[in-house]
């Protein structure tokens, strides 16, 4: 097949998620272009582009970020050129809200079959208000009625609100999660050890970008009421990450008078490394679309999840036995699951329990979650609109 992806927003996971997945149809013999916007492309994503040159067409679309109708038009005939030129297409697939939108108002005037991957609508952050969801909301209904021939969602969860808004048809959606690559899964096998927490304290961790959707606050508030609440406990939090929220989560951290028990370790590319060091991982954040790779990173590496009840976890983490879920947006709910978790067994054998919640957690990314799995269903689909 020749597949033209469109994504804007190039990006951590949606960054990542097209990267694997461009990456997966070449390897398995399509023709895949990329359309892409250069104003929101992270290193990784460069990275990827320079790293597949030879596989993978990347063509450069000058479209922005913000909602434009005489910008996001020239962007709409910008790729109905490069279809003309580049084509014919089998298959037209847009990424995010502005990749998904140019690449199926582009590829229902050619008369291409088009898929949309929303990435999560805008319309699920809470922090959104009536007016602007209303709005949003509108356009994904007229372009999911009018333009779009299958919505992918990442979570049965996400594919809920679909229906819920109407955005299409029930037979309209499929649901194909994220995934992480096959040989990254081998990568985390290595058991931990199981060390005395007088040796090595219980660790919480995460790895996430300081942004409000991950509430970096609200982890180092719960960790905070966690360690007043068992100071008989050795216990600490390690967080892997940066961003628009980095100073303000260190200063925090600083002023809970914690000592060292609070580490912010910045930006890191050797998150197995990080993971090693964790007991359990925590999820703060306040919307997510699917299961995010930072937990499927760290079930692979047989990490039990403490997580707020946000899409794609709840239907995911439910279902396995030992994890937590607690309600969003509450620092001291969160407190309470990572108190369960730390007091699941007693400490001389808390940290092997541990790691058999967490054995669970490796054998559901195993059975669902392989990168080549989720290539081969997305072809699938593809070929099924053709």
């Amino acid at each position: 097949m020749n597949i033209l992806e469109v994504i804007e927003s190039c990006l951590a996971g949606v960054g990542r998620h097209v990267s694997s997945l461009c990456e997966g149809l070449a390897a398995a013999g399509h023709r895949v272009t990329v359309a892409y916007s250069p104003y929101r492309a992270d290193g990784a994503f460069r990275r990827f582009m320079v790293d597949q040159q030879d596989k993978i067409r990347f063509v450069p679309l000058r479209v922005g970020r913000k909602v434009s109708p005489a910008s996001d038009l020239r962007g709409v005939g910008r790729l109905l050129r490069l279809m003309r030129r580049e084509g014919p297409f089998d298959i037209v697939h847009g990424h995010s809200s502005k990749g998904g939108a140019i690449g199926r108002i582009a590829g229902r005037l050619s008369g291409i079959p088009t898929v949309y991957t929303p990435n999560s609508l805008i319309v699920a952050s809470p922090d959104i208000s009536r007016p602007t969801a209303a709005v949003y909301n509108s356009i994904e209904y007229v372009l999911g009625r009018l333009t779009t021939s299958k919505m992918i969602a990442v979570s049965e969860d996400e594919r809920e609100l679909f229906l819920k808004l109407k955005l299409v048809p029930a037979d309209g959606v499929a649901v194909i999660e994220q995934a992480i690559h096959d040989q990254d899964l081998e990568g985390f096998a290595e058991e931990g050890d199981y060390e005395d927490l007088s040796v090595k304290p219980l660790t919480f961790g995460s790895t996430i970008r300081f942004e409000p959707q991950k509430a970096p606050g609200h982890l180092i508030t719960a960790f905070v009421r966690l360690a007043e609440a068992l100071p008989q406990l050795p216990m600490r939090l390690v967080v892997a990450g940066d961003g628009e929220l980095f100073a303000e989560a260190r200063k925090q951290a600083e002023e809970s008078r914690m000592g060292g028990k609070i580490s912010l370790l910045g930006w890191r590319t050797d998150i197995r490394e990080v993971l090693r060091e964790i007991d359990v991982l925590v999820v703060s954040s306040l919307y997510e679309s699917g299961l995010t790779y930072s937990t499927m990173e760290a079930m692979a590496a047989r990490l039990p999840i403490v997580s707020t009840n946000v899409f794609g976890t709840k239907g995911t983490l439910s279902r396995i036995p030992g994890n937590v879920l607690v309600p969003v947006g509450d620092p001291a709910a969160l407190a309470e699951g990572m108190r369960k978790m730390a007091t699941f067994a007693d400490p001389g054998s808390l940290r092997r329990e541990l790691q058999r919640i967490g054995q669970a957690n490796r054998d559901y990314v195993r059975a669902n979650c392989t990168q080549s799995d989720i290539t081969r269903r997305t072809i699938e689909l593809y070929r099924a609109l053709r």
